[in-house]
């Protein structure tokens, strides 16, 4: 073959590559295209739903304090994919209390349809304050009915707000308690030959543990069964009290419901109605004869009354800001929302906007954090610090989880709150090297050199030498001691007292409110209120930081996003142990601490 024919050759197989990706260009903007008239038509159809009848809460996926897309969003997603349910949507916990808040008290609404089939699920803390505006819906003498073909922990806990539960007839209650469960790599590292070197301190600081073990400690295991039994106790108390049945009915003991369940022939439905968890067994159609109203309307279709929000005179009001900490707190390059990553530097630069805003009088800091990096976590303590200075008000409102990192922001305040369920506590600091010198010794590759000191001889391929391991241990040290004395001056305690409830152990909110880690149970509500109170305010408006909507990125950063996937893929996705081993793996990529010092709760797994 000559040299002009494999010219020829190379420059037809540029040419092909050069056509593929003009075309994929060109398939591109012909999707946004058709996606920005679907949009249109799709909004201009929302405004014409009828807003009356009831609302039906038909939510789909999970429930999360804040979400980096809109609704409208989602609604443009699903067009793409072809589908009408998405069980991956994140739903605002907040815009879904406003909406049953605004309909508690619109003539037009006249009831509620919980209709949870799709609802994925979500943590106790906020399925405790979407009860509590149900509750105020019901007070309102509006009825709430639930209907289902199986309830899982999360859908029950809603549907008991409900005057009446409907299960279809080959239905099911899923009500069973509780477990935590994390997975543990030791012996996967040693086959792989990675020498995992550790820093801690905490006797009860595990999230090193699937790293250095097989199996979760003793100490470790009392820790969180403590904390788990009082969260399942706290959870069947509050559907007792809406059951109006004994706890021990709703949900006895396994030999008992296993006894009970053969009495009636094995059906979960029939069971479920002896037992007073359900209060009707009914087909959809049966269920649909029953109901006051004809019409209804989807939460997602139910408009938010944007009122005189925007008149001058409200312009001018002062404000009380969110500001929301969701996930995992580093310095992070990677902008996928979708990654549960609190970048600080985003965090850092919404303060400083916050503090430069003259109209900002208080702010309310809703963490939802397993904390993160030492450098990300003191840098947003810093910039919440710098507030104070000016005299502005900082409430914490704690979320699901506010432990390690989470805690260390938080000690910068004026006030805590947290919600009875709180995961919080964690007081630690770890630190973490891999080095790969035996991987790579066994297919015969070595690292060798010459360095000016031992500790400037730190390579990933190199054993530490025994200068940097004493070196990176003292500075771990040194993290937990800052660590203890930031919350013992925000605590009014000495460091011995938080050394005591500190060592990595966790606490349950109701625990730490008697322990002093925080000064009150409650939730977001309250602690704006506090906030208004501490600034001295009796009028104002609450501004929902929120991350700009930055849909191309959205859809095209990640291919998978407009591609149609299986219902089995996407609850596959939701299992505890899947999230946990994707969160596990990332660490590795998104702990970015420039001195390898880490308050994190890693142990402060997922709940189901």
């Amino acid at each position: 073959m000559s040299i002009l024919s494999v010219i020829k050759s190379i420059w037809k197989v540029i040419n092909l590559i050069r056509e593929i990706f003009l075309n994929l260009i060109f398939l591109i903007i012909i999707i946004l295209v058709i996606s920005g008239i679907t949009f249109v038509k799709e909004i201009q159809k929302k405004e014409t739903v009828p807003q009356k009848g009831a609302l039906v809460l038909d939510i789909e996926g999970v429930i999360v304090d804040n979400t980096p897309y809109s609704d409208d969003f989602y609604t443009l997603q699903n067009k793409i994919r072809g589908t009408k349910i998405n069980t991956s949507r994140e739903n605002s916990l907040f815009i879904l209390t406003q909406k049953i808040a605004q309909a508690t008290n619109d003539p037009n609404i006249n009831s509620i349809i919980l209709k949870l089939d799709n609802f994925v699920g979500t943590d106790m803390t906020s399925l405790q304050y979407i009860g509590k505006y149900l509750s105020k819906f019901s007070d309102a003498k509006k009825p709430i009915y639930a209907i289902g073909s199986n309830f899982n922990q999360s859908q029950y806990y809603l549907a008991s707000y409900a005057d009446k539960i409907y299960l279809n007839p080959q239905g099911a209650i899923n009500v069973y308690g509780l477990s935590a469960n994390n997975l543990y790599y030791k012996t996967l590292l040693d086959n792989l030959k990675v020498n995992t070197h550790i820093f801690r301190v905490g006797t009860y600081k595990s999230a090193v543990e699937p790293f250095i073990r097989d199996n979760m400690s003793q100490e470790a295991k009392s820790n969180t069964s403590r904390w788990l039994t009082l969260m399942w106790d706290n959870y069947l108390n509050d559907i007792a009290i809406q059951r109006k049945h004994a706890a021990t009915q709703l949900v006895p003991s396994t030999d008992i419901m296993l006894s009970e369940l053969k009495n009636v022939n094995g059906s979960m439905s029939q069971y479920a109605l002896s037992n007073g968890l359900i209060d009707v067994i009914s087909s959809n159609y049966e269920f649909e004869l029953d109901l006051i109203s004809p019409n209804k309307v989807s939460i997602y279709d139910y408009q938010l009354s944007q009122g005189n929000e925007q008149s001058e005179k409200n312009k001018s009001k002062p404000v009380i800001a969110v500001v929301f900490i969701n996930g995992t707190l580093t310095e992070s390059e990677d902008n996928n929302k979708n990654n549960k990553i609190a970048d600080s530097r985003d965090i850092i630069e919404q303060l400083q906007k916050i503090r430069n805003n003259l109209l900002v009088e208080a702010i309310v800091l809703r963490v939802n954090s397993p904390g993160g990096s030492v450098e990300a976590s003191e840098a947003i303590r810093q910039e919440l610090e710098a507030i104070r200075a000016q005299h502005i008000p900082v409430v914490v409102s704690m979320g699901e989880m506010a432990a390690s990192g989470g805690y260390w922001i938080s000690t910068e305040s004026d006030y805590i709150i947290a919600n009875p369920n709180t995961i919080t506590g964690s007081i630690g600091i770890f630190g973490i090297i891999p080095t790969f010198e035996k991987s790579l010794s066994s297919i015969g590759i070595y690292s060798d050199g010459v360095a000016t000191s031992p500790l400037s001889n730190i390579s990933l391929v190199q054993d530490l030498p025994q200068e940097v391991n004493q070196l990176i241990q003292i500075n771990i040290e040194n993290g937990y001691n800052t660590f203890i004395s930031l919350v013992a001056k925000a605590r009014n305690m000495t460091t011995e007292q938080v050394d005591k409830i500190g060592q990595g152990q966790v606490w349950l909110g109701t625990e730490a409110s008697k322990n002093g880690l925080v000064d009150k149970l409650g939730d977001i509500d309250d602690a704006i209120e506090i906030a208004a109170t501490l600034a001295n305010l009796s009028d104002y408006q609450i501004d929902w930081q929120k991350h700009d909507d930055n849909w191309f990125d959205a859809f095209y950063s990640d291919i998978s996003t407009v591609l149609p996937r299986s219902v089995a893929e996407i609850l596959f996705e939701q299992m505890p142990e899947v999230k946990q081993l994707r969160h596990q793996v990332s660490l590795w990529d998104k702990f970015h601490d420039a001195q390898n010092r880490y308050v994190y709760c890693l142990n402060c797994a997922d709940v189901r």
